[in-house]
């Protein structure tokens, strides 16, 4: 049985300004990178937007079908992998991720990068939000390259990567402009554009 979904949004300062920038970049088709519940897909399908959301635990993505069914919201959602990303080249003006890429490695991210750009249109433009983290207490050991492999109670086996300016530049590198900003608790804003 799926539990009643977390129907609020969070108090982020950057939440309006997605939108906008998708409305800007006359986007219609986004793609919600690693959806969770799907707060950011019930927000962006509110504005208009015709929103997939993708996510690899089923129980959020039961939640989030609930909460759109429960707004009459067309939203597709699906279980699936978001480091290897079941989309033809060019079939989202868009694509969304708040907080995901910390959850990967260094190597996977340049891959997921990679996959982003091939499926956006020529036009197409990346939103993310990198949060501050892989920090403060806890149990981890580092990977090569930085990224934190908790082994506490709490976070046994979640993977955390905080990314320096530099290494956000290279990310995405492959596209012809970055733009980036510090946001509420020291996470960065970012968007990227192929044109």
């Amino acid at each position: 049985m799926v539990k009643v979904p977390y129907t609020q949004l969070p108090s982020l300062s950057y939440l309006p300004r997605i939108p906008e920038i998708l409305q800007a970049a006359k986007a219609k088709r986004v793609l919600d990178l690693g959806c969770g519940s799907g707060w950011l897909s019930v927000y962006l399908a509110r504005q208009g937007f015709e929103v997939v959301g993708i996510d690899v635990s089923a129980q959020a993505i039961a939640l989030a079908e609930t909460w759109a069914l429960q707004e009459d919201l067309k939203i597709a959602f699906s279980v699936g992998d978001i480091a290897n990303l079941p989309y033809e080249a060019k079939s989202f003006d868009a694509v969304v991720a708040n907080s995901i890429f910390e959850h990967f490695p260094l190597a996977q991210a340049q891959a997921m990068t990679a996959k982003v750009h091939e499926i956006l249109s020529d036009s197409g433009v990346f939103i993310g939000c990198f949060d501050e983290v892989g920090g403060g207490p806890g149990e981890y050991w580092s990977l090569e390259d930085g990224t934190h492999v908790y082994t506490d109670k709490a976070r046994k086996g979640m993977l955390l990567r905080r990314y320096s300016p530099d290494e956000l530049a290279s990310l995405f590198s492959i596209f012809k402009t970055m733009t980036s900003e510090p946001v509420d608790a020291g996470s960065t804003f970012l968007t990227a554009a192929k044109s």
